[in-house]
């Protein structure tokens, strides 16, 4: 699993979902604004608490439009801001390491603050990666919902299941959040 492009897939499409530029959560974490506000309380790991903060507010929303309701030796339901206990604790042991190289990250993280609506998809490429043919992909599915995109169960979940979990939000609209999400056991 590539934790790195994990990071940069949620914090594109984290930033793309505020109140400012899609729409699809109440949020303003990722901005200019919202780093000033983190340096106040978090001055040696703003950007990463802005992330914790943003990627929080998604998983959220994206809970909440999935109507999630955990069943105990149920199948779990991920999407891209709650993928399976094992790989949320992967994820966050990397994360933790990175915070002790905040250089590495500044222009990441200052592009992401700098994105405008009017650069979805394009964004997902080039600031994170995300292979283009995800991206086609996604332009032919179509949402069995208005709010859900269910992909095809995994045995275990891989880089290209989180690259069409990115790639899925693409069939919703400014105003109007599409989660993809797919089932895995537990």
């Amino acid at each position: 699993m590539d934790f790195r492009q994990l990071f940069k897939l949620r914090l594109v499409v984290a930033a793309m979902g505020e109140t400012q530029r899609l729409g699809w959560w109440n949020s303003g974490v990722l901005t200019s604004t919202g780093e000033f506000l983190f340096q106040q309380g978090f001055p040696r790991s703003t950007p990463f608490a802005q992330t914790r903060a943003g990627f929080r507010v998604a998983q959220l929303a994206c809970d909440e439009a999935l109507a999630i309701q955990p069943t105990p030796g149920g199948p779990i339901t991920c999407h891209l801001f709650r993928l399976t206990p094992q790989l949320e604790d992967a994820f966050e042991n990397e994360r933790n390491r990175w915070m002790d190289e905040p250089q590495e990250w500044a222009d990441c993280f200052q592009a992401a603050w700098d994105l405008s609506a009017e650069q979805w998809p394009q964004a997902l490429v080039e600031l994170a990666e995300l292979d283009p043919d995800a991206i086609e992909w996604a332009r032919q599915q179509t949402p069995q919902t208005a709010k859900a995109l269910r992909l095809d169960d995994p045995f275990e979940i891989n880089q290209g299941h989180i690259e069409r979990l990115t790639a899925g939000f693409l069939c919703g609209q400014p105003g109007q959040l599409v989660v993809p999400y797919l089932q895995v056991a537990s």
